[in-house]
């Protein structure tokens, strides 16, 4: 009976942080571009769907403190600053296309 219950407690520790894991990241953050609809940063649909890590965007180019206030403008993001750093065309889709500022921007 002992080993039982401590089969089961081994068991159970083992894949609790399965179980329990929650969402990673700090929820979605919205930019307000002058001039251009907004922008919302979903952490999940990067971090799970996507498979990005936490440290592709955290200390560089982001910092982990939300609601940190970033001076960027689409001539920045096509150099491959912030959100340019992936989104080059290779990673994933390219910034500079016209056809692709819908996949961000919204009215």
């Amino acid at each position: 009976m002992r080993r039982a219950f401590s089969a089961c407690l081994v068991v159970a520790l083992v894949l609790l942080p399965l179980f329990v894991q929650g969402k990673v990241g700090g929820g979605d953050v919205e930019y307000k571009p002058k001039g251009a609809g907004h922008v919302l940063f979903q952490h999940e649909y990067h971090v799970n769907l996507k498979g990005a890590k936490c440290n592709n965007c955290h200390y560089k180019p982001f910092s982990m403190s939300g609601g940190g206030s970033y001076k960027m403008d689409m001539k920045m993001l096509t150099k491959g600053d912030f959100c340019g750093l992936c989104h080059d065309g290779k990673k994933a889709f390219d910034l500079k296309s016209p056809r692709n500022c819908k996949r961000c921007h919204r009215e």
